[in-house]
């Protein structure tokens, strides 16, 4: 009998850990009610499903396996849905009342589905006064916009601007959670998200921030530092475009002087990719990318690429020294005054090494290019 002791003990824990990961999601409605409901699993821009159940006697029930926080929606043929945020173990009970379904529920069972039903809600309530809004405006005649126009364009403003304000207090009076998510992707229409303007980007930052400590494996969380990523990059990149616009063509791209003096711009390689490096013979981090630069300067630079790296050394000898030792082959100049250095300080370098990659028209099109990145970039440029 002691034998199988440790088996039985085996199987116990492993259907408590699968009670654990298991969610239970049932619906009822008040009024009767029949057909196919289905479960999506939401992503930001989509939605895949996973299951379908009959709708009987006014209920259903789906069961799903899941090791974190997860987004749903459960939708029904008429393109109907509500959105749940299920966490491993919860029992979710969904009540529906009278069409729309979307404004007429309740949840229980997972406090992060009832913060989507509240989200959802009120954005639904934005949209349909939006559309009222938009209704007067498109049935006015020409006079009658000259007279109220002025005063339905405020209205829409004010509208849009309420919404976003809510989504920014709900954002950071709930940064650790995962509902934050919903609250930074909710869209007004198709091609207008509610934090749409430049600077709400802080807020997916902080809480891609939070949430990366919290759910560290999360693929939601994953995607939204990508996302921060990429649209900090956009940003940065817009702003020194802006910037060069704005500046005299010395101050974008200065002619530097190599160790012999040849003054030398970036403005002088139009027609070929240019990844402008900069470092200091000072920094540990700069002279270990060396290696790696040397490699892909050999493997790319007859396909059309140059490296342009700039020193921020102070020691100008020191400098000359290192290129001469290092055998550096490829253009390598220096700030004229390190202490005052124009070119990084027009593109904003507040670490080192740093780099920037122009394309052969002379646009920034990547920055904090390093390390894999660096080597997949290169790679996706000259062997496609």
């Amino acid at each position: 009998m002691k034998k199988f002791v440790p088996v039985l003990l085996a199987a116990l824990l492993l259907a408590a850990c699968n009670n654990e990961n298991k969610i239970v999601i049932k619906g009822t409605f008040t009024e009767p009610s029949e057909g196919k409901v289905y479960l999506d699993q939401s992503e930001v821009d989509r939605g895949t499903r996973v299951d379908s159940a009959e709708i009987k006697k006014g209920k259903f029930k789906f069961e799903a396996e899941i090791t974190g926080p997860e987004f749903y929606q459960v939708r029904f043929p008429d393109n109907e849905f509500v959105g749940l945020l299920a966490m491993p173990g919860e029992k979710i009970s969904i009540q529906f009342g009278k069409s729309p379904l979307a404004m007429n529920y309740t949840v229980q069972g997972s406090p992060g589905s009832e913060d989507i039903r509240m989200l959802d809600q009120h954005l639904l309530v934005t949209k349909t006064r939006l559309d009222s809004v938009r209704n007067i405006y498109s049935s006015l005649s020409n006079d009658e916009l000259a007279v109220r126009g002025p005063e339905l364009e405020k209205a829409f403003v004010s509208i849009v601007d309420e919404q976003r304000k809510f989504n920014i207090k709900f954002v950071i009076e709930n940064i650790s959670s995962m509902s934050a998510i919903q609250a930074l992707y909710q869209r007004l229409d198709e091609n207008t998200y509610v934090l749409y303007q430049p600077r709400d980007l802080q807020y997916l930052k902080i809480v891609s921030d939070s949430l990366s400590v919290r759910y560290p494996v999360s693929r939601h969380v994953r995607a939204l530092k990508e996302n921060v990523t990429s649209e900090l990059n956009r940003m940065y990149i817009d702003r020194m475009a802006n910037l060069a616009s704005k500046l005299p063509e010395t101050n974008t791209t200065p002619e530097l002087p190599d160790i012999n003096g040849k003054m030398t711009s970036v403005s002088s390689l139009r027609g070929k990719w240019v990844l402008v490096s900069f470092w200091s013979t000072t920094s540990a981090e700069s002279m270990n990318e060396l290696p790696m630069l040397r490699s892909i300067y050999a493997d790319y630079h007859k396909k059309g690429l140059e490296i342009f790296q700039v020193s921020l050394d102070p020691d100008q000898e020191r400098w000359k020294n290192v290129v001469r030792f290092e055998e550096i082959p490829w253009i390598s100049v220096r700030e004229a005054d390190p202490q005052n250095p124009v070119y990084s300080r027009v593109m904003n370098i507040t670490s080192l090494p740093s780099n920037l990659l122009y394309d052969p028209q002379g646009n920034i099109v990547n920055t904090n290019l390093t390390g894999r990145n660096l080597l997949i970039r290169m790679d996706q440029i000259f062997n496609k």
